[in-house]
């Protein structure tokens, strides 16, 4: 079933398309949160926020296509992320090891020296650009709809996008002296 049509349904007070919302983008919304926060219960507790949240504002969403409800509940989770950062003022990135799923504790040591090494490339970003590849490339996401999350044009997006990743391959050969 396409979102739409779990979205109008939603509207009209069914919770079970509601509850199927929840479990096709909860994996996605409490990845991008623990991503962006330090320890997994708090990304757990902002994650739970956004559905209720979503919840509530439900029935203000449109579905003429303005918006998807991907990028409505993104919006909602990034918007509890930088409340919660301004509380705390801490500025901090998770990386992406075991975000997808369980992984071997055994995994290689070069795998994770590249994470590591992403890690530290994103923690030299400013928090917008951070969040561009994120959410662009972590998390898939088209260019329109990440433009929608992060309150900026879409062209606008596009062409600091470029400059992000350039920006990135720069900090890369700079702190590890070669090209990827």
């Amino acid at each position: 079933m396409e979102d739409k049509d779990l979205v109008e349904r939603a509207q009209r007070g069914e919770k079970d398309a509601f509850g199927l919302l929840y479990q096709k983008y909860f994996q996605k919304i409490f990845r991008y949160c623990k991503i962006n926060l330090k320890n997994e219960e708090l990304a757990k507790d902002i994650c739970q926020e956004s559905f209720v949240k979503a919840y509530k504002k439900l029935k203000d969403f449109k579905t003429d296509g303005q918006w998807s409800i991907q990028a409505f509940l993104f919006t909602i989770a990034r918007n509890l992320i930088i409340d919660h950062s301004r509380r705390k003022k801490e500025a901090s990135i998770e990386d992406y090891e075991n975000l997808q799923s369980m992984e071997d504790p055994y995994e290689d040591s070069e795998r994770r020296e590249n994470i590591q090494k992403i890690r530290t490339v994103l923690s030299k970003l400013e928090e917008v650009d951070r969040q561009i590849v994120i959410l662009r490339y972590f998390e898939e996401m088209p260019s329109l709809e990440v433009a929608k999350i992060l309150g900026i044009k879409d062209g606008a997006l596009r062409v600091r996008t470029f400059r992000v990743m350039q920006k990135v391959k720069d900090i890369y050969e700079s702190l590890y002296g070669q090209k990827n």
